[in-house]
């Protein structure tokens, strides 16, 4: 069963931006420097965190954790480290343990319905039992807090995704769209966008991605939804100005500059923007680990193979499978490429 990790050109469920609960100021203790110790340990880990840093996230939310003997707040910070690193058994043990301390608190079990998530999309049986504990965690975020909109958009994806049988169905993801609408408009048009293209229809998800990001025009979520739409339907050149609005809102993001790279290289509209791009991507060092190196380095080729630099279209291709020797993309590409040019290896 696949119905909890398929997707549409938004992002998949597992990919909804990871909510920090602000850190309240804890109290009741005697010893008022240590509760200040702990705070500042928690900051600084959800500071780590947001930047990047989940290793040093992990160390600050351990030492949190064991000068407060099990604060949920660092239990917390600790099951975020899983969802970065998409560890679900560090989720669901860390968010687990938070949810014991506090269960009435939404972030918490919206933690652990990621965890199950994550658990459930490795499919078979554990796709339908964890997918249970999904829906009932994220039920159980909405309970303790009508308002948290990232559980909505949750269970969004479940009802959307899963069997009638097991408590799914258009009818219930509708009803939550419309929730979702009356809490936040613009996740209200991402929400309905996302529900349109599950049903196929790509207009009715394009007119609700422009929506959404003309109510709100600094977020780059709208944007970045409709550039993966304009990308998934091949529509590589109205992908380019999307890609530039993303990248215009947030320069360092990588993600962004790698799917702009393949506007600009697909649509055949500047392979000197693309060879930037695709540069720029692979020499920085906050790149995420999806593209791959190897893969940016096979689109690179392209790009040198396109604009008849054949030398250098062979050497990034070789360098792609050097980095990944399973990339058969990347090894069918320099075959084709030595067949009709064979004195480039001579």
């Amino acid at each position: 069963m696949t119905w909890i990790t398929a997707g549409g050109p938004s992002t998949l469920w597992m990919r909804l931006p990871l909510v920090f609960a602000a850190l309240a100021m804890a109290a009741g203790s005697s010893l008022a420097g240590e509760v200040a110790s702990v705070d500042s340990l928690l900051a600084r880990g959800d500071r780590a965190l947001e930047g990047g840093d989940a290793d040093r996230a992990e160390e600050l939310y351990t030492r949190a954790l064991e000068l407060s003997d099990g604060d949920p707040r660092a239990r917390y910070g600790l099951a975020n480290v899983g969802l970065a690193r998409d560890d679900c058994e560090f989720v669901i043990e860390h968010a687990r343990k938070a949810v014991k301390k506090d269960r009435k608190n939404s972030e918490y079990h919206l933690a652990l319905a990621y965890g199950y998530g994550m658990k459930a999309s490795e499919g078979g049986m554990k796709a339908v039992f964890y997918g249970g504990k999904f829906k009932r965690e994220c039920e159980l975020a909405i309970k303790y807090d009508p308002e948290n909109v990232a559980a909505h958009m949750a269970v969004l994806r479940y009802y959307a995704f899963a069997p009638g049988f097991a408590g799914g169905g258009m009818d219930k993801a509708e009803e939550t769209v419309e929730t979702i609408a009356s809490l936040d408009p613009y996740s209200g048009y991402l929400a309905e966008a996302f529900l349109a293209w599950q049903r196929g229809d790509t207009e009715a998800a394009e007119r609700a991605y422009v929506a959404a990001a003309r109510v709100d025009t600094t977020d780059p979520r709208g944007w970045e939804s409709l550039g993966a739409l304009y990308m998934r339907e091949r529509r590589y050149a109205d992908a380019v100005p999307v890609g530039e609005r993303v990248l215009a809102l947030e320069p360092d993001n990588m993600s962004a500059v790698y799917q702009l790279a393949k506007a600009h290289l697909l649509s055949g509209d500047d392979l000197e923007a693309a060879e930037r791009g695709f540069r720029a991507y692979i020499d920085s060092p906050d790149r995420p680990s999806e593209p791959s190196e190897a893969a940016a380095r096979w689109r690179l080729g392209m790009v040198y193979e396109r604009a008849g630099r054949l030398d250098d279209a062979k050497a990034e291709w070789e360098s792609a499978l050097a980095l990944d020797p399973e990339f058969e993309k990347a090894a069918a590409d320099l075959d084709t490429l030595r067949t009709a040019h064979p004195a480039l290896w001579q």
